[in-house]
């Protein structure tokens, strides 16, 4: 049976069989996130998973975030992550690597459910082995392919029994391919919504705050960051009472960040939660992601930025199926703030 025909047939999910090692009323699930974003969302995944069932056995592929929420971690991926199609070749290696690893521990102890997060880089690979073992796999957080590689829809639906998408228009994306697809909302909400007061930010002088948000993953800081600061540097040479900080999301990035930072000797560092600096800033410049719909929460200005070469922003061109690419424009419809890629 086809995954699609699986999926139609088996309507939503749950966690089926009985699991290998604690008998038929305890299911196993094993949960896979390769990058930051996903790390989170993962964890408050399991967390709600445990609170309706505590039985259940939880493996998780991925970070800090998916350990600390009850998932026992087989593999810490979260600071491999990439953004594109061509840095993902570049990954080929570390994800065949990993993906033969996976292979190894399905093999072994074999999940009732794997559901993989985002990512396509490594979860194409890693949902097509599962189902080739006979293993239901959902997609949560189904990628924004659409967005740059347009071709790869028929691909994600072909590898999974269900797919859980977090835009509305995604829905109507992904159903020619697929019959089991569900707009389930977007967890950046639930996060914001569920956060508790707004951080400290020490250091602040109490002038304007002009913030930077490069993104969680190693790649954008170096290929983002020393654009948006040069473009802090024209701001504040109009405007010299800005003040210019750096969110800093992931303690492993302070060495990628103080490196570029050499020759900006005012620019600040924030390490930690963003919300410290995206609750105070007069404007920011955000690195395209889940970030915009953070900074967007709090009522700031903002500019979306995308770093990309110029061979990333034709084949963008020449293949996006939407208008925008940043999610406070997508969920809106329409462009409410600039785009720069």
């Amino acid at each position: 049976m086809s995954r699609s025909a699986r999926a139609s047939s088996s309507g939503s999910w749950t966690p089926a069989g009985s699991n290998r090692r604690g008998g038929p009323e305890m299911a196993k699930l094993l949960v896979c996130a390769g990058e930051p974003s996903g790390d989170l969302h993962a964890a408050r995944l399991v967390e709600e998973c445990l609170q309706i069932d505590p039985t259940l056995q939880i493996d998780g592929i991925g970070g800090e975030r998916l350990a600390a929420s009850g998932a026992v971690l087989r593999a810490d991926l979260a600071d491999r992550a990439v953004m594109g199609w061509l840095p993902v070749l570049g990954q080929m290696g570390s994800i065949l690597h990993h993906a033969s690893g996976f292979v190894e521990e399905l093999l072994s102890d074999p999940p009732d459910q794997l559901i993989v997060i985002d990512y396509p880089g490594l979860h194409i690979h890693l949902a097509t082995i599962a189902g080739r073992l006979g293993i239901p796999v959902t997609y949560y957080i189904c990628p924004q392919v659409w967005a740059w590689a347009p071709w790869r829809i028929r691909r994600i639906a072909g590898c999974a029994d269900q797919l859980l998408v977090v835009l509305p228009f995604e829905e109507q994306l992904y159903r020619p391919f697929h019959p089991s697809v569900h707009h389930v909302g977007n967890p950046v909400f639930d996060s914001l919504a569920d956060a508790g007061p707004v951080p400290a930010l020490e250091g602040s002088s109490g002038n304007p705050i002009l913030a930077l948000l490069p993104g969680s993953r190693r790649q954008e800081v170096r290929a983002g960051l020393p654009a948006l600061l040069e473009a802090s540097r024209i701001l504040v040479s109009h405007h010299p009472g800005l003040e210019t900080w750096i969110s800093c999301q992931r303690e492993n990035l302070i060495p990628e960040i103080d490196a570029i930072l050499a020759d900006h000797s005012q620019v600040k560092v924030h390490v930690g939660d963003a919300r410290a600096l995206q609750a105070r800033a007069r404007l920011a410049i955000v690195c395209s992601g889940t970030a915009t719909l953070e900074t967007a929460w709090h009522g700031i200005p903002m500019v979306v930025a995308y770093p990309a070469n110029q061979l990333q922003r034709s084949v963008y061109r020449m293949l996006a199926v939407a208008p925008y690419f940043s999610l406070i424009n997508l969920f809106a419809g329409r462009e409410l703030v600039p785009e720069l890629l």
